[in-house]
């Protein structure tokens, strides 16, 4: 199986970096584009199915991408962090550093605990893998998914420092399972 992850394009949140959780923000001017990019990146590449959040900056992404060549399936799972009372907020207000850490698993202000996400992705590649064995999937999330997505597939224990994978707007990550 081959899975080609994106993270949503840009949106007015992330530029003016206020936290979005699953608040349901569309693409900005910037993030279409760099939903065009990735489908640039992917072009030539066929891709059996493309599994999507179904908020509306993944699905937009996912739409460009794809461009009506492949199926699109809308997955609760991929649904970004919920940031609880952090949403709507500055960035800044946000402890990273907390909400990431594997031994603390903090789950103050109503944010999704790193194991339930973690639970969460976990869930969603053994569903894949069962489902899609043996194709090529794009996968179209947000940042906290494709992170937990991310160290699902690589490996992790309780002292690997998860913010080490940041995962850009528009980028394209590919993984072979």
């Amino acid at each position: 199986m081959i899975i080609y992850m994106v993270r949503h394009g840009q949106t007015d949140y992330n530029k003016k970096r206020i936290m979005q959780g699953t608040s349901n923000i569309p693409l900005n001017e910037e993030g279409v584009r760099q939903a065009f990019e990735a489908k640039e990146k992917l072009k030539g590449i066929y891709l059996d199915i493309c599994i999507s959040s179904p908020l509306k900056r993944t699905l937009q992404t996912a739409q460009i991408i794809t461009d009506n060549k492949c199926k699109i399936i809308l997955d609760d799972l991929l649904i970004e962090r919920n940031m609880g009372n952090f949403e709507g907020k500055a960035y800044q207000l946000y402890q990273k550093y907390d909400f990431w850490n594997l031994k603390t698993n903090l789950n103050y202000n109503g944010v999704e605990t790193v194991r339930d996400i973690f639970t969460r992705t976990k869930k969603f590649l053994d569903k894949i893998k069962d489902e899609y064995k043996d194709e090529t999937i794009l996968i179209v999330s947000h940042h906290a998914v494709l992170r937990a997505l991310h160290y699902n597939i690589v490996g992790y224990n309780d002292d690997t420092n998860l913010l080490d994978f940041h995962p850009l707007n528009g980028k394209v990550y590919k993984y072979e399972l």
